[in-house]
Protein backbone atom coordinates (compact mmCIF):
# COMPACT_ATOMS: atom_id res chain seq x y z
CA UNK A 1 0.00 0.00 0.00
CA UNK A 2 3.03 2.22 0.55
CA UNK A 3 3.15 3.72 -2.39
CA UNK A 4 -0.69 4.96 -3.11
CA UNK A 5 -1.21 5.74 0.67
CA UNK A 6 -0.54 9.11 0.66
CA UNK A 7 -3.28 9.66 -1.99
CA UNK A 8 -5.87 7.49 -0.24
CA UNK A 9 -4.77 8.95 2.70
CA UNK A 10 -5.52 12.70 1.70
CA UNK A 11 -8.67 11.58 -0.05
CA UNK A 12 -10.35 9.63 2.79
CA UNK A 13 -9.71 12.46 5.02
CA UNK A 14 -11.54 14.74 3.13
CA UNK A 15 -14.29 12.75 2.79
CA UNK A 16 -15.13 12.00 6.35
CA UNK A 17 -15.19 14.72 9.82
CA UNK A 18 -15.14 11.15 11.59
CA UNK A 19 -12.52 8.72 12.67
CA UNK A 20 -11.10 5.49 10.54
CA UNK A 21 -11.82 2.70 12.68
CA UNK A 22 -9.53 -0.98 12.81
CA UNK A 23 -6.68 -2.22 13.32
CA UNK A 24 -2.92 -1.70 12.13
CA UNK A 25 -1.36 -4.31 10.35
CA UNK A 26 1.67 -4.78 8.11
CA UNK A 27 -0.94 -3.48 4.94
CA UNK A 28 -2.38 -0.49 5.88
CA UNK A 29 0.28 0.86 8.49
CA UNK A 30 1.49 3.12 5.67
CA UNK A 31 -2.11 4.57 4.93
CA UNK A 32 -2.70 5.14 8.77
CA UNK A 33 0.95 6.71 9.23
CA UNK A 34 -0.05 8.99 6.06
CA UNK A 35 -3.75 9.81 7.25
CA UNK A 36 -2.74 10.82 11.00
CA UNK A 37 0.82 13.04 10.44
CA UNK A 38 -0.23 14.56 7.21
CA UNK A 39 -3.66 15.10 6.36
CA UNK A 40 -4.96 15.11 9.79
CA UNK A 41 -7.39 12.74 10.28
CA UNK A 42 -7.80 10.19 13.37
CA UNK A 43 -7.78 6.40 13.69
CA UNK A 44 -9.16 4.99 16.75
CA UNK A 45 -7.91 1.56 17.06
CA UNK A 46 -10.16 -1.28 18.29
CA UNK A 47 -9.43 -4.24 18.96
CA UNK A 48 -10.36 -6.39 16.57
CA UNK A 49 -11.41 -5.76 12.48
CA UNK A 50 -14.38 -6.66 12.99
CA UNK A 51 -14.41 -4.06 15.90
CA UNK A 52 -13.58 -1.42 13.54
CA UNK A 53 -16.20 -2.03 10.97
CA UNK A 54 -18.92 -2.44 13.71
CA UNK A 55 -17.97 0.81 14.88
CA UNK A 56 -18.04 2.47 11.39
CA UNK A 57 -21.59 1.04 11.02
CA UNK A 58 -22.45 2.57 14.22
CA UNK A 59 -20.92 5.50 13.24
CA UNK A 60 -23.36 6.17 9.97
CA UNK A 61 -26.40 5.16 11.58
CA UNK A 62 -26.03 8.08 14.34
CA UNK A 63 -24.71 10.56 12.57
CA UNK A 64 -26.02 9.94 8.91
CA UNK A 65 -22.49 10.20 7.26
CA UNK A 66 -20.60 7.26 5.87
CA UNK A 67 -18.61 5.27 8.33
CA UNK A 68 -14.43 4.65 7.53
CA UNK A 69 -12.84 1.48 8.80
CA UNK A 70 -9.48 -0.08 7.74
CA UNK A 71 -7.94 -3.78 8.11
CA UNK A 72 -4.46 -5.33 6.82
CA UNK A 73 -4.90 -7.95 4.00
CA UNK A 74 -5.87 -11.50 4.38
CA UNK A 75 -6.80 -12.62 8.27
CA UNK A 76 -7.75 -8.83 8.58
CA UNK A 77 -10.40 -8.94 6.00
CA UNK A 78 -11.44 -12.36 6.84
CA UNK A 79 -12.15 -10.70 10.26
CA UNK A 80 -14.50 -8.48 9.08
CA UNK A 81 -16.56 -10.74 6.85
CA UNK A 82 -20.03 -10.98 9.54
CA UNK A 83 -19.83 -7.27 9.53
CA UNK A 84 -19.43 -6.49 6.56
CA UNK A 85 -22.56 -8.63 5.73
CA UNK A 86 -24.42 -6.62 8.62
CA UNK A 87 -23.97 -3.62 7.17
CA UNK A 88 -24.90 -5.26 3.55
CA UNK A 89 -28.62 -6.09 5.13
CA UNK A 90 -28.47 -2.89 7.07
CA UNK A 91 -27.91 -0.83 3.96
CA UNK A 92 -25.08 1.25 5.95
CA UNK A 93 -22.88 3.09 3.74
CA UNK A 94 -19.57 2.60 4.83
CA UNK A 95 -16.16 2.55 3.17
CA UNK A 96 -13.83 -0.67 4.57
CA UNK A 97 -9.97 0.31 3.65
CA UNK A 98 -7.65 -2.85 3.41
CA UNK A 99 -4.52 -3.74 1.98
CA UNK A 100 -3.59 -6.53 -0.44
CA UNK A 101 -0.69 -8.95 -1.28
CA UNK A 102 1.51 -8.24 -4.18
CA UNK A 103 0.09 -10.06 -6.59
CA UNK A 104 3.77 -11.38 -7.92
CA UNK A 105 4.04 -13.33 -4.31
CA UNK A 106 0.84 -15.61 -5.01
CA UNK A 107 2.69 -18.32 -2.09
CA UNK A 108 2.09 -15.30 0.35
CA UNK A 109 0.52 -16.75 3.22
CA UNK A 110 -2.41 -13.83 2.94
CA UNK A 111 -2.89 -14.24 -0.40
CA UNK A 112 -6.98 -14.57 -1.20
CA UNK A 113 -9.11 -13.63 -3.85
CA UNK A 114 -10.14 -10.21 -1.71
CA UNK A 115 -12.71 -9.48 -4.49
CA UNK A 116 -14.62 -12.52 -3.74
CA UNK A 117 -14.62 -12.56 -0.60
CA UNK A 118 -16.60 -8.85 -0.55
CA UNK A 119 -18.74 -10.46 -3.34
CA UNK A 120 -19.93 -13.24 -0.27
CA UNK A 121 -20.19 -10.36 1.86
CA UNK A 122 -22.50 -8.60 -0.13
CA UNK A 123 -20.39 -5.57 -0.27
CA UNK A 124 -19.27 -3.90 -2.90
CA UNK A 125 -15.49 -4.16 -4.09
CA UNK A 126 -13.36 -1.33 -5.83
CA UNK A 127 -9.60 -1.74 -6.25
CA UNK A 128 -7.40 1.04 -6.36
CA UNK A 129 -4.91 0.34 -10.22
CA UNK A 130 -2.22 2.14 -9.89
CA UNK A 131 -0.60 5.58 -8.21
CA UNK A 132 -1.75 7.82 -10.49
CA UNK A 133 -5.94 6.63 -9.86
CA UNK A 134 -5.32 6.13 -6.43
CA UNK A 135 -7.34 9.26 -5.29
CA UNK A 136 -9.87 8.72 -8.29
CA UNK A 137 -10.76 4.74 -7.01
CA UNK A 138 -10.96 5.99 -3.43
CA UNK A 139 -13.39 9.08 -4.54
CA UNK A 140 -15.04 6.05 -6.31
CA UNK A 141 -15.61 4.33 -3.23
CA UNK A 142 -17.24 6.67 -1.32
CA UNK A 143 -19.45 7.20 -4.10
CA UNK A 144 -20.82 4.08 -4.00
CA UNK A 145 -21.18 3.38 -0.75
CA UNK A 146 -23.60 6.60 -0.64
CA UNK A 147 -25.14 6.08 -4.07
CA UNK A 148 -25.64 1.84 -3.16
CA UNK A 149 -25.89 2.51 0.70
CA UNK A 150 -24.00 -0.32 1.47
CA UNK A 151 -20.46 -0.85 2.23
CA UNK A 152 -17.63 -1.13 -0.10
CA UNK A 153 -14.29 -2.54 0.30
CA UNK A 154 -11.48 -0.03 -1.12
CA UNK A 155 -8.59 -2.82 -2.08
CA UNK A 156 -4.83 -1.53 -2.18
CA UNK A 157 -2.50 -3.53 -3.16
CA UNK A 158 1.07 -3.66 -1.66
CA UNK A 159 2.02 -3.24 -5.26
CA UNK A 160 0.81 -0.83 -7.55
CA UNK A 161 1.79 0.08 -11.39
CA UNK A 162 2.72 3.76 -11.78
CA UNK A 163 -0.40 3.91 -14.66
CA UNK A 164 -3.41 2.24 -15.30
CA UNK A 165 -6.34 2.31 -17.61
CA UNK A 166 -8.93 5.06 -17.15
CA UNK A 167 -12.96 3.80 -15.67
CA UNK A 168 -15.30 5.77 -17.18
CA UNK A 169 -18.19 7.14 -14.31
CA UNK A 170 -18.56 5.49 -11.08
CA UNK A 171 -20.77 2.31 -10.88
CA UNK A 172 -23.60 2.37 -8.82
CA UNK A 173 -27.67 2.31 -8.56
CA UNK A 174 -29.21 3.62 -11.75
CA UNK A 175 -31.02 6.55 -11.31
CA UNK A 176 -35.10 5.48 -11.47
CA UNK A 177 -36.96 8.13 -12.87
CA UNK A 178 -40.07 9.18 -10.63
CA UNK A 179 -43.55 8.19 -10.79
CA UNK A 180 -46.33 10.18 -12.74
CA UNK A 181 -49.51 11.77 -11.91
CA UNK A 182 -51.00 8.36 -13.00
CA UNK A 183 -49.74 6.66 -9.92
CA UNK A 184 -50.36 9.47 -7.94
CA UNK A 185 -54.03 9.32 -8.72
CA UNK A 186 -54.45 5.63 -8.07
CA UNK A 187 -52.72 5.91 -4.87
CA UNK A 188 -55.45 8.68 -3.83
CA UNK A 189 -58.29 6.88 -5.08
CA UNK A 190 -57.07 3.42 -3.71
CA UNK A 191 -56.86 5.49 -0.18
CA UNK A 192 -60.36 7.47 -0.49
CA UNK A 193 -61.95 3.97 -1.03
CA UNK A 194 -60.69 2.43 2.05
CA UNK A 195 -62.17 3.01 5.67
CA UNK A 196 -59.29 2.43 7.96
CA UNK A 197 -55.71 3.32 6.31
CA UNK A 198 -52.54 3.60 8.15
CA UNK A 199 -49.34 5.57 7.09
CA UNK A 200 -46.17 3.58 7.68
CA UNK A 201 -43.15 5.81 7.49
CA UNK A 202 -39.81 3.49 7.18
CA UNK A 203 -36.16 4.75 7.34
CA UNK A 204 -36.54 5.96 3.98
CA UNK A 205 -38.89 8.15 5.14
CA UNK A 206 -36.96 9.78 8.29
CA UNK A 207 -33.85 9.89 5.47
CA UNK A 208 -35.95 12.17 3.63
CA UNK A 209 -37.66 14.62 6.06
CA UNK A 210 -40.62 13.20 5.51
CA UNK A 211 -42.20 13.57 8.68
CA UNK A 212 -44.37 16.60 8.24
CA UNK A 213 -46.26 16.11 4.80
CA UNK A 214 -46.39 12.47 6.62
CA UNK A 215 -48.35 13.37 9.54
CA UNK A 216 -50.58 15.71 7.56
CA UNK A 217 -51.47 13.36 4.96
CA UNK A 218 -52.94 11.16 7.69
CA UNK A 219 -54.70 13.73 8.82
CA UNK A 220 -56.92 14.40 5.61
CA UNK A 221 -57.09 10.43 5.52
CA UNK A 222 -58.24 10.26 8.79
CA UNK A 223 -55.40 7.46 8.89
CA UNK A 224 -53.08 5.92 11.71
CA UNK A 225 -49.40 6.70 11.83
CA UNK A 226 -47.09 3.57 12.34
CA UNK A 227 -43.68 3.43 12.24
CA UNK A 228 -40.76 0.14 10.94
CA UNK A 229 -38.78 -0.52 13.96
CA UNK A 230 -35.73 1.53 12.53
CA UNK A 231 -38.41 4.65 12.86
CA UNK A 232 -38.83 4.06 15.89
CA UNK A 233 -40.17 7.50 17.63
CA UNK A 234 -40.47 9.38 14.09
CA UNK A 235 -44.44 9.92 15.11
CA UNK A 236 -43.61 10.64 18.80
CA UNK A 237 -46.52 13.21 20.15
CA UNK A 238 -48.79 12.69 17.69
CA UNK A 239 -52.07 11.43 19.06
CA UNK A 240 -52.70 8.93 16.32
CA UNK A 241 -49.61 7.24 16.16
CA UNK A 242 -49.57 3.97 17.47
CA UNK A 243 -45.37 2.95 17.38
CA UNK A 244 -43.75 0.29 16.14
CA UNK A 245 -45.36 -1.67 13.45
CA UNK A 246 -44.54 -5.65 13.74
CA UNK A 247 -43.46 -8.40 16.34
CA UNK A 248 -42.56 -5.40 18.44
CA UNK A 249 -45.92 -3.79 18.52
CA UNK A 250 -48.05 -3.75 21.74
CA UNK A 251 -51.19 -5.12 22.35
CA UNK A 252 -53.54 -2.28 21.01
CA UNK A 253 -51.37 -1.65 17.75
CA UNK A 254 -51.56 -4.91 17.07
CA UNK A 255 -55.30 -4.87 17.64
CA UNK A 256 -55.69 -2.09 15.07
CA UNK A 257 -53.15 -2.61 12.65
CA UNK A 258 -54.88 -6.22 11.72
CA UNK A 259 -57.84 -4.05 10.89
CA UNK A 260 -56.37 -1.96 8.52
CA UNK A 261 -58.19 -2.00 4.95
CA UNK A 262 -55.36 -0.17 3.49
CA UNK A 263 -51.78 1.01 4.25
CA UNK A 264 -49.46 3.47 2.77
CA UNK A 265 -45.71 2.39 3.10
CA UNK A 266 -42.90 5.26 2.52
CA UNK A 267 -39.24 4.46 2.56
CA UNK A 268 -39.95 1.01 4.15
CA UNK A 269 -39.60 -2.65 2.37
CA UNK A 270 -42.25 -3.69 4.29
CA UNK A 271 -41.19 -6.97 5.08
CA UNK A 272 -42.11 -9.91 7.82
CA UNK A 273 -40.70 -8.12 10.42
CA UNK A 274 -43.04 -5.32 10.06
CA UNK A 275 -46.15 -7.57 9.10
CA UNK A 276 -44.80 -9.89 12.23
CA UNK A 277 -44.92 -12.38 9.80
CA UNK A 278 -48.44 -11.36 8.02
CA UNK A 279 -50.31 -11.66 10.79
CA UNK A 280 -50.43 -7.25 10.87
CA UNK A 281 -52.56 -5.53 7.68
CA UNK A 282 -54.41 -8.88 7.15
CA UNK A 283 -56.12 -7.99 3.45
CA UNK A 284 -55.47 -4.30 3.49
CA UNK A 285 -54.34 -3.33 0.20
CA UNK A 286 -51.34 -1.37 -0.39
CA UNK A 287 -49.58 1.74 -1.81
CA UNK A 288 -46.10 1.22 -1.22
CA UNK A 289 -43.38 4.02 -1.83
CA UNK A 290 -39.47 3.98 -2.36
CA UNK A 291 -36.40 5.34 -4.14
CA UNK A 292 -35.75 1.76 -5.18
CA UNK A 293 -38.70 0.26 -7.71
CA UNK A 294 -36.97 -2.66 -7.27
CA UNK A 295 -37.67 -3.05 -3.77
CA UNK A 296 -41.67 -2.19 -4.10
CA UNK A 297 -43.62 -5.54 -3.87
CA UNK A 298 -40.58 -7.69 -2.30
CA UNK A 299 -42.18 -8.87 0.54
CA UNK A 300 -45.83 -8.67 -0.33
CA UNK A 301 -47.66 -7.07 -3.74
CA UNK A 302 -48.43 -4.06 -3.67
CA UNK A 303 -51.25 -2.49 -5.79
CA UNK A 304 -50.25 0.98 -6.28
CA UNK A 305 -46.11 1.49 -6.83
CA UNK A 306 -45.08 4.91 -6.18
CA UNK A 307 -41.25 5.16 -6.95
CA UNK A 308 -39.35 8.09 -5.60
CA UNK A 309 -38.70 10.06 -2.44
CA UNK A 310 -40.99 9.54 0.58
CA UNK A 311 -41.35 13.28 1.24
CA UNK A 312 -41.86 14.42 -2.68
CA UNK A 313 -44.27 11.77 -3.17
CA UNK A 314 -46.06 12.74 0.27
CA UNK A 315 -46.26 16.22 -1.24
CA UNK A 316 -47.52 15.25 -4.45
CA UNK A 317 -50.78 13.05 -2.72
CA UNK A 318 -51.02 16.02 -0.20
CA UNK A 319 -51.22 18.74 -2.96
CA UNK A 320 -54.75 16.16 -4.80
CA UNK A 321 -56.32 16.10 -1.08
CA UNK A 322 -55.40 19.92 -0.56
CA UNK A 323 -57.43 20.26 -4.40
CA UNK A 324 -60.11 18.55 -3.28
CA UNK A 325 -60.39 19.67 0.01
CA UNK A 326 -60.22 16.04 1.67
CA UNK A 327 -60.21 16.06 5.68
CA UNK A 328 -61.86 12.56 6.86
CA UNK A 329 -62.11 11.30 9.82
CA UNK A 330 -61.39 7.73 9.82
CA UNK A 331 -60.03 6.16 12.97
CA UNK A 332 -60.21 9.76 14.37
CA UNK A 333 -62.08 9.53 17.51
CA UNK A 334 -61.13 11.06 21.35
CA UNK A 335 -61.91 7.91 22.44
CA UNK A 336 -58.89 5.93 20.66
CA UNK A 337 -56.58 8.96 20.84
CA UNK A 338 -57.24 8.15 24.70
CA UNK A 339 -56.56 4.67 24.52
CA UNK A 340 -53.23 5.16 22.86
CA UNK A 341 -52.24 7.90 24.98
CA UNK A 342 -52.56 5.70 28.16
CA UNK A 343 -50.77 2.78 26.75
CA UNK A 344 -47.77 1.80 29.24
CA UNK A 345 -44.85 -0.85 28.46
CA UNK A 346 -45.59 -2.20 32.18
CA UNK A 347 -49.27 -3.45 30.74
CA UNK A 348 -49.09 -7.10 30.26
CA UNK A 349 -47.06 -8.43 32.64
CA UNK A 350 -46.49 -9.36 36.18
CA UNK A 351 -43.01 -8.98 37.71
CA UNK A 352 -41.43 -12.55 37.99
CA UNK A 353 -37.94 -11.58 39.29
CA UNK A 354 -36.79 -14.06 41.70
CA UNK A 355 -33.65 -15.20 44.14
CA UNK A 356 -31.64 -16.24 40.84
CA UNK A 357 -32.16 -12.95 39.47
CA UNK A 358 -34.62 -10.52 38.05
CA UNK A 359 -36.91 -10.19 35.43
CA UNK A 360 -35.57 -8.98 32.25
CA UNK A 361 -38.88 -6.60 31.62
CA UNK A 362 -38.11 -4.81 34.73
CA UNK A 363 -34.73 -4.92 33.83
CA UNK A 364 -35.74 -2.34 30.56
CA UNK A 365 -38.09 -0.43 32.27
CA UNK A 366 -35.61 0.39 35.02
CA UNK A 367 -33.84 1.25 32.35
CA UNK A 368 -35.45 3.65 30.46
CA UNK A 369 -36.37 5.49 34.16
CA UNK A 370 -32.42 5.80 35.52
CA UNK A 371 -30.80 6.63 31.41
CA UNK A 372 -30.15 10.41 30.73
CA UNK A 373 -33.14 11.33 28.34
CA UNK A 374 -31.13 11.75 25.53
CA UNK A 375 -29.11 8.45 25.32
CA UNK A 376 -28.61 6.55 22.50
CA UNK A 377 -30.07 2.80 22.73
CA UNK A 378 -27.61 -0.30 21.36
CA UNK A 379 -29.66 -3.71 21.08
CA UNK A 380 -27.43 -6.78 20.19
CA UNK A 381 -29.13 -10.16 19.46
CA UNK A 382 -30.40 -12.30 22.01
CA UNK A 383 -33.19 -13.67 23.91
CA UNK A 384 -33.27 -11.36 26.90
CA UNK A 385 -30.80 -7.93 25.37
CA UNK A 386 -33.14 -8.23 22.34
CA UNK A 387 -36.82 -7.86 22.65
CA UNK A 388 -37.50 -5.84 26.22
CA UNK A 389 -35.21 -2.75 25.63
CA UNK A 390 -36.72 -2.29 21.93
CA UNK A 391 -39.89 -2.62 23.41
CA UNK A 392 -39.45 -0.78 26.92
CA UNK A 393 -36.64 2.12 26.60
CA UNK A 394 -37.62 4.93 24.61
CA UNK A 395 -34.98 6.78 22.20
CA UNK A 396 -35.23 10.85 21.53
CA UNK A 397 -35.72 10.04 17.45
CA UNK A 398 -34.97 7.27 14.72
CA UNK A 399 -30.92 7.51 14.69
CA UNK A 400 -30.75 6.85 18.38
CA UNK A 401 -31.51 3.73 18.04
CA UNK A 402 -28.71 1.18 16.65
CA UNK A 403 -29.84 -1.88 15.82
CA UNK A 404 -26.69 -4.63 14.19
CA UNK A 405 -29.53 -7.42 13.74
CA UNK A 406 -29.54 -7.37 9.84
CA UNK A 407 -27.76 -10.63 9.24
CA UNK A 408 -29.15 -12.14 12.59
CA UNK A 409 -25.99 -12.09 14.30
CA UNK A 410 -24.94 -11.89 18.21
CA UNK A 411 -21.71 -9.88 19.66
CA UNK A 412 -21.90 -6.97 17.27
CA UNK A 413 -23.51 -4.67 20.02
CA UNK A 414 -20.42 -2.67 21.93
CA UNK A 415 -18.41 -2.74 18.34
CA UNK A 416 -21.57 -0.07 17.01
CA UNK A 417 -22.47 1.52 20.26
CA UNK A 418 -18.17 2.42 19.91
CA UNK A 419 -18.92 3.77 16.73
CA UNK A 420 -22.07 5.63 17.96
CA UNK A 421 -20.52 7.61 20.78
CA UNK A 422 -17.31 8.85 18.25
CA UNK A 423 -21.30 10.14 16.21
CA UNK A 424 -21.97 11.90 19.07
CA UNK A 425 -19.39 12.92 21.37
CA UNK A 426 -20.80 13.68 25.02
CA UNK A 427 -24.05 11.47 24.95
CA UNK A 428 -24.32 8.37 26.85
CA UNK A 429 -24.71 5.40 24.29
CA UNK A 430 -26.10 2.37 26.31
CA UNK A 431 -25.46 -0.85 24.32
CA UNK A 432 -27.85 -3.61 25.97
CA UNK A 433 -25.94 -7.33 25.52
CA UNK A 434 -26.63 -11.22 26.25
CA UNK A 435 -24.16 -12.34 28.02
CA UNK A 436 -23.25 -15.05 24.90
CA UNK A 437 -22.78 -11.72 22.67
CA UNK A 438 -20.29 -10.09 25.46
CA UNK A 439 -18.53 -12.76 25.37
CA UNK A 440 -17.59 -12.48 22.11
CA UNK A 441 -16.76 -9.06 22.13
CA UNK A 442 -15.79 -8.17 25.35
CA UNK A 443 -12.32 -6.91 24.18
CA UNK A 444 -14.24 -4.08 22.60
CA UNK A 445 -14.75 -2.58 26.31
CA UNK A 446 -10.99 -1.77 25.96
CA UNK A 447 -11.46 0.87 23.05
CA UNK A 448 -14.17 1.97 24.56
CA UNK A 449 -11.65 2.93 27.93
CA UNK A 450 -8.98 3.72 25.55
CA UNK A 451 -11.25 6.25 23.84
CA UNK A 452 -12.90 7.63 27.10
CA UNK A 453 -16.48 7.52 25.48
CA UNK A 454 -19.15 7.75 27.80
CA UNK A 455 -20.58 4.20 27.05
CA UNK A 456 -22.91 2.20 29.56
CA UNK A 457 -22.89 -1.56 28.83
CA UNK A 458 -26.18 -3.54 30.39
CA UNK A 459 -24.91 -7.30 30.52
CA UNK A 460 -28.24 -8.98 30.37
CA UNK A 461 -27.11 -12.22 31.91
CA UNK A 462 -29.11 -15.72 32.38
CA UNK A 463 -25.75 -17.64 32.07
CA UNK A 464 -27.17 -19.10 28.70
CA UNK A 465 -27.68 -19.31 25.39
CA UNK A 466 -30.66 -17.51 26.19
CA UNK A 467 -32.83 -18.52 23.05
CA UNK A 468 -31.05 -21.15 22.33
CA UNK A 469 -32.21 -22.19 26.11
CA UNK A 470 -36.02 -21.96 25.85
CA UNK A 471 -35.54 -23.58 22.12
CA UNK A 472 -34.62 -26.58 24.06
CA UNK A 473 -37.18 -26.54 26.85
CA UNK A 474 -39.84 -25.93 23.95
CA UNK A 475 -38.35 -29.08 22.28
CA UNK A 476 -37.60 -31.26 25.10
CA UNK A 477 -34.01 -31.23 24.83
CA UNK A 478 -31.55 -30.83 27.27
CA UNK A 479 -30.27 -27.25 28.38
CA UNK A 480 -26.87 -28.05 29.73
CA UNK A 481 -25.45 -27.15 25.94
CA UNK A 482 -26.76 -23.72 26.42
CA UNK A 483 -25.98 -22.93 29.63
CA UNK A 484 -22.93 -21.47 30.98
CA UNK A 485 -21.30 -20.25 34.16
CA UNK A 486 -19.44 -16.83 32.85
CA UNK A 487 -16.61 -14.96 34.19
CA UNK A 488 -16.86 -12.19 36.54
CA UNK A 489 -17.70 -9.33 34.13
CA UNK A 490 -17.74 -6.42 36.25
CA UNK A 491 -14.17 -7.30 37.82
CA UNK A 492 -13.00 -7.62 33.73
CA UNK A 493 -14.49 -4.26 33.21
CA UNK A 494 -12.74 -2.76 36.53
CA UNK A 495 -9.02 -4.73 35.19
CA UNK A 496 -9.53 -2.44 32.11
CA UNK A 497 -10.09 0.50 33.18
CA UNK A 498 -13.33 1.13 33.19
CA UNK A 499 -16.34 0.99 36.28
CA UNK A 500 -17.99 -3.18 36.64
CA UNK A 501 -20.97 -3.58 38.52
CA UNK A 502 -22.87 -6.79 39.60
CA UNK A 503 -26.28 -6.86 40.71
CA UNK A 504 -28.98 -8.80 40.66
CA UNK A 505 -32.47 -6.75 41.37
CA UNK A 506 -33.93 -3.57 39.96
CA UNK A 507 -33.65 -2.18 43.00
CA UNK A 508 -29.62 -2.29 42.45
CA UNK A 509 -29.74 -0.96 39.33
CA UNK A 510 -31.73 1.98 40.36
CA UNK A 511 -29.17 2.76 43.10
CA UNK A 512 -26.82 3.27 40.04
CA UNK A 513 -28.61 6.20 38.35
CA UNK A 514 -26.41 8.84 39.08
CA UNK A 515 -23.37 7.00 37.90
CA UNK A 516 -25.67 5.63 34.26
CA UNK A 517 -26.70 8.87 33.82
CA UNK A 518 -23.00 10.50 34.11
CA UNK A 519 -20.45 8.38 33.78
CA UNK A 520 -16.77 9.50 34.54
CA UNK A 521 -15.56 6.33 32.17
CA UNK A 522 -17.38 3.51 30.12
CA UNK A 523 -19.41 1.27 32.84
CA UNK A 524 -20.17 -2.53 32.77
CA UNK A 525 -23.11 -3.31 34.71
CA UNK A 526 -23.67 -7.53 35.03
CA UNK A 527 -27.75 -7.86 35.46
CA UNK A 528 -27.92 -11.33 36.44
CA UNK A 529 -31.31 -12.62 34.87
CA UNK A 530 -33.74 -15.16 35.94
CA UNK A 531 -34.73 -17.65 33.37
CA UNK A 532 -38.21 -18.03 34.33
CA UNK A 533 -39.14 -15.46 31.43
CA UNK A 534 -39.73 -16.18 28.48
CA UNK A 535 -40.46 -13.09 26.12
CA UNK A 536 -43.23 -12.42 23.38
CA UNK A 537 -40.72 -12.24 21.00
CA UNK A 538 -39.12 -15.27 21.42
CA UNK A 539 -42.76 -16.96 21.58
CA UNK A 540 -43.71 -15.08 18.65
CA UNK A 541 -40.57 -16.55 16.65
CA UNK A 542 -40.58 -20.24 17.61
CA UNK A 543 -44.58 -19.97 16.56
CA UNK A 544 -44.06 -18.59 13.61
Amino acid sequence: MTDASGAVARVVAAETDGPVFGVLGDGNLAFLDALTRRHGGRHVATAREDGGVLAADGYARVSGEVGVATATHGPGLTNTVTPLVEAARSRTPLVLVTADTDPGVPWHPQALDQARLAGAAEAAFVSVRSTATAQADTAEAFARARSERRPVVLDVPVRLPAEAPSREGVRGEEATAECGEAEIGAAVALALSARRVVVLAGRGAVRSGAREALVELADRLGALLATTLLATEYFAGEPYAVGISGGFADGLARDLLTRADCVLVFGASFNPFTTDNGALYGKAQVVHCDTDAAAIGTHRPAEVALVGDARRIAERLLARLRADGVHRAGWRAPELAGRLASRSPEDGFTDESDETGADPRSVALALDRVLPKERILVVDGGHAALSEPVRMIRVPEPSHLVYPLGFGSIGLGLGAAIGAAHARPGRVVAAVVGDGGLMMSLAEFDTAVRCGLAVVVIAMNDGAYGFEYHNMIRQGIPTGLAEFDRPDFAGVARAMGGDGYSIGSVRELEELAPRLRRPERPVLVDVRLTRRVRTDWFTRFTQG
